[in-house]
């Protein structure tokens, strides 16, 4: 009698213990039929750091403000090796998160076809600012820039290889191989005509997706003259 018992005991923990793993593994099937969330697809490869030569711009152009000869910012531009860099949703742009900046930011980062310099930021953020947001929110993208600008001095790296804004014509090449032997790595070059004058306008610095280190830019047709003058002054001055 006592051995059925225990017999018929055993057999019930057994039957428990098959059930339970029955049903574990029933759970994990549906566990595993669940899409797991991917995350999500990064919205841009690279980052541009331009800086633009104040009077090239103004030689092109009807400036506001007076030129300096000096680089000073265009932008921080995310970017896409093989596809058109969109972004369309972003946190709208509050000048009162950069309030600590701005005294650096007027000097480094000006619009010379503007009065207000607030509203050239802010279309720089809803342009270009919000697509790296996730890494870059919006103090510490425009910090990111003023940082760049301070230790990529485009005027002291192209004056080490006896470059400078003085109305002489100098080859792209020996440009790009100034800032390259500076950076380790080859930037993009703007230019645009004046008067038959290829002007060097823009200079990309390519960086990483964090905007952490500078990388090799991707080949442009930004700029089709192969010599460049750098302007010191206004010519119709």
């Amino acid at each position: 009698m006592k051995g059925t018992y225990w017999r018929l005991i055993l057999i019930l923990i057994f039957q428990l213990h098959l059930q339970a793993a029955l049903c574990d593994n029933e759970f994990n099937n549906v566990c595993n039929s669940v899409p797991k969330p991917q995350p999500p697809a990064r919205q841009y490869d690279f980052i541009y750091f331009v800086q633009q030569w104040q009077l090239s711009v103004c030689n092109l152009r009807s400036c506001l403000k007076p030129a300096r000869q000096v680089f000073s910012i265009h932008g921080l531009w995310p970017a896409s090796y093989s596809r058109k860099t969109q972004c369309n949703c972003g946190s709208e742009f509050v000048p009162k998160k950069i309030s600590d900046l701005v005294d650096k930011l007027n000097v480094e980062w000006p619009s010379m076809i503007h009065e207000d310099n607030t509203e050239y930021w802010k279309n720089e953020w809803d342009s270009h600012g919000i697509c790296s947001e996730a890494v870059l929110p919006q103090h510490a993208y425009f910090d990111a820039a003023l940082k760049l600008k301070q230790k990529y001095s485009l005027v002291d790296i192209l004056s080490q290889k006896d470059i400078y804004a003085s109305g002489n014509v100098y080859s792209k090449v020996s440009i790009t191989d100034a800032i390259k032997t500076a950076t380790g790595h080859s930037p993009q070059i703007q230019c645009n005509l004046y008067k038959e004058i290829p002007l060097l306008t823009q200079i990309f610095l390519c960086l990483d997706y964090n905007a952490t280190k500078i990388i090799e830019c991707p080949p442009s047709k930004r700029c089709q003259y192969q010599d460049l003058m750098i302007p010191y002054s206004l010519f119709n001055t």
